[in-house]
């Protein structure tokens, strides 16, 4: 038996992910010079009696994927592991993988090993007693991994004056980090408007949206209502769209026209800063600049709700122009495709994504969502585009409004039969409901 392909999965410090198939190579020992090999020494200690064949597996490979911020995205890797098949199950194989980080001009730059230095331990074979010993040694290092990276990485930025590459986005075979509460409202009524837009459109082609993270409901394929038969729904020149990052749907919210947005990501031709892949830009930009009429009866409710207009001027107000340029025969096409009239929507109305999300979706979806994008706008003004900022400072008004009832109710039972009883009870009363005050403020945003 011999190991034919290995799945190696690389992950980095902001929860994003990247998988290579490995499926070795047929030259090792002349591809893979570079490849750091044990000493004499070692391979003597760790090699079982009888060994005569070191039974290897070797590969190499692009790199694509960042890892970490004192090396590029570029260069490749090398393997070399000690197959675990080679020899007979009476004879446990060694761990022995040596992987080698090699720079865009074959430079190795970086060796990483890991091997075993005794025998392999069967958990089913062992006690209680070395099963709890085994833990107690282990259970620290997970806890002090992250630390001891912020330790090394300070000593080759302080010390070592290394450069800083900064992180860009996943690429399409890559795995983007885990959306967050905001991203995740934010997502599920973008995949709500882009179902609408495919099966109203005129373009008549299915559409494979693949969302950001890993989730159930991770990939879906919408169809336009005109096709009707298993041919056309499992045609093979359907459109594909893969949102790469989870940064996409905060960055689509902050745009007036989702077009638009699209026109600009288009525009960058820089793969860095891409957040998602489409197999066909020009068809993905007919679709979703469409105007369709939104699939429910349901009239405007900010008509009757003035409570609502308020919150949603207020959002309206705090979205801005994109922080980079887009042509203004850019603008003129989108706001062609999506808008018949002749003025910019961040100036005068809500944006595409918002209209739909009022008109389509429920009312505790639309607050949600609201909030959620209002939140995002206000962190561009306030905490420079990091909306967890602004969690932290409500978290801390919230703690400080606690305090200042809990001492003013306590100074209140102490002067609840004073002469001023009228004036204790309602600064009391004022008191209890500071975080309801805090709340109706927040219910703005």
């Amino acid at each position: 038996m011999q190991l034919k392909a290995m799945v190696l999965e690389v992950n980095n410090t902001f929860d994003e992910r990247r998988m290579y198939l490995l499926k070795g190579s047929s030259d090792s020992e002349a591809e893979f010079s570079a490849v750091q090999q044990p000493t004499a020494a070692e391979e003597t200690r760790m090699k079982p009696p009888g060994l005569e064949n070191t039974g290897r597996f070797t590969d190499a490979w692009a790199k694509d994927f960042h890892v970490s911020p004192f090396s590029s995205r570029k260069g490749s890797y090398a393997l070399s592991a000690y197959d675990p098949f080679f020899l007979s199950q009476s004879m446990p194989r060694p761990i022995n993988n040596t992987i080698t980080l090699s720079s865009s001009k074959d430079h190795p730059k970086l060796v990483a090993r890991i091997f075993s230095t005794g025998p392999a331990i069967e958990p089913s074979g062992i006690s209680s007693w070395s099963k709890l010993r085994f833990i107690a040694s282990w259970w620290w290092v997970g806890f002090v991994t992250f630390p001891r990276i912020v330790r090394e990485a300070s000593k080759l930025f302080f010390r070592r004056k290394l450069h800083i590459w900064y992180r860009p986005e996943v690429l399409k075979d890559s795995i983007g980090r885990t959306e967050t509460k905001r991203e995740k409202t934010i997502e599920d009524c973008f995949r709500k408007f882009l179902k609408q837009q495919v099966e109203q459109s005129n373009v008549q082609i299915p559409l494979k949206y693949v969302a950001a993270g890993v989730d159930s409901k991770r990939e879906e394929i919408f169809y336009p209502k005109s096709i009707t038969t298993v041919s056309e729904k499992f045609a093979p020149d359907g459109l594909q769209f893969k949102v790469l990052t989870p940064l996409f749907y905060s960055s689509v919210a902050r745009f007036a026209r989702i077009s638009e947005f699209i026109y600009s990501e288009e525009l960058r031709h820089n793969d860095k800063q891409r957040t998602f892949w489409t197999s066909d830009p020009q068809k993905l930009l007919e679709i979703l600049g469409e105007k369709q009429i939104p699939d429910s009866d349901r009239s405007n409710p900010l008509s009757s709700n003035w409570m609502s207009q308020i919150y949603w001027a207020i959002l309206r107000l705090l979205r801005r122009s994109p922080q980079y340029s887009v042509p203004e025969s850019v603008l003129q096409s989108t706001r062609s495709l999506d808008d018949s009239a002749n003025h910019d929507t961040r100036s005068f109305r809500l944006s595409t994504l918002d209209q739909f999300v009022l008109l389509s979706c429920k009312h505790s979806q639309s607050e949600e969502y609201r909030t959620a994008v209002s939140t995002l706008l206000l962190s561009d003004y306030v905490t420079f585009g990091i909306p967890e900022l602004i969690d932290a400072f409500d978290w801390c008004i919230r703690s400080f409004l606690c305090y200042v009832s809990v001492d003013f109710i306590s100074n209140w039972m102490r002067t609840l039969f004073s002469p001023c009883i009228f004036i204790t009870v309602s600064d009391a009363l004022v008191s209890c409901n500071l975080l309801h005050f805090w709340w109706l403020v927040k219910s703005m945003l």
